[in-house]
């Protein structure tokens, strides 16, 4: 059988208040916990070309960088905008914001044996049952069909968000063609009305049933006690699929 081929996107903000620091990060971790399956890693530069120092960052990796306009869809944008360029090349498309790094290694390689058993799919890292039930789309790995086929622009702040949590979002997409729609975590993978089940995921208790971290879980685990109660209620509330 041939090996999935995999595109990684991870999105850096060129010129970015943070850039430097969450890339040199991304990339310590990415060499102290190795992914785990052969993959392509293309840095997506919203806002123009790298800096020297974040080009620097990415050099032992052999990586690609591609510079594109810093739009207001955000990430969502570079996302689709590399789906569309690249996606025919690859069975899976690893969707990163720049905030994000890793923690385990094989990460990767548990991801991918998500989707062999449930192919041409979504696979969330996070998940929230804020606004509507949904999978966190500051990362995500997904067939790149699916974000080429997504009908819904995403040039505005409103409308990321409704991509990752509108009426019209998204997973909801994917499940409407009958593709599958996974939250994977270390010890399970999850349809949808299950997401909140798993132990130690976004915000609940030591976050490391998360395949990777991101922002998300730093916030949360700088949190004083009483806001990681509201936060964990908030994430958890009881709400229909719909």
């Amino acid at each position: 059988m041939r090996s999935v081929r995999v595109l990684i996107c991870y999105v850096s903000v060129t010129q970015g208040i943070k850039t430097l620091d969450f890339a040199s990060r991304f990339a310590a971790t990415y060499l102290q916990y190795p992914p785990g399956h052969p993959h392509k890693l293309l840095v997506v530069c919203n806002g123009g070309p790298p800096s020297t120092e974040v080009g620097v960052v990415f050099r032992p990796f052999e990586a690609a960088f591609y510079p594109r306009e810093n739009d207001p869809g955000w990430d969502v944008s570079a996302f689709v905008d590399v789906a569309r360029r690249y996606g025919e090349d690859y069975d899976l498309m690893v969707c990163l914001g720049e905030s994000v790094y890793f923690h385990r290694p094989d990460w990767l390689a548990r991801m991918v044996q998500v989707a062999e058993r449930y192919p041409n799919g979504m696979y969330g890292f996070f998940s929230s049952h804020v606004v509507r039930p949904h999978l966190n789309t500051t990362a995500f790995a997904v067939w790149p069909r699916w974000l080429t086929d997504y009908p819904r622009q995403v040039r505005s702040r409103d409308e990321r968000y409704h991509f990752e949590h509108g009426e019209f979002s998204f997973w909801r997409h994917v499940h409407a063609k009958a593709g599958p729609v996974k939250l994977v975590t270390w010890d399970g993978e999850w349809s949808p009305g299950q997401w909140r089940l798993p132990q130690n995921i976004l915000w609940r208790g030591d976050q490391s049933n998360c395949l990777i971290w991101c922002r998300h879980n730093d916030a949360y685990n700088d949190a004083e006690e009483s806001r990681k109660l509201n936060w964990s209620t908030s994430i958890d509330r009881v709400c229909e699929l719909r």
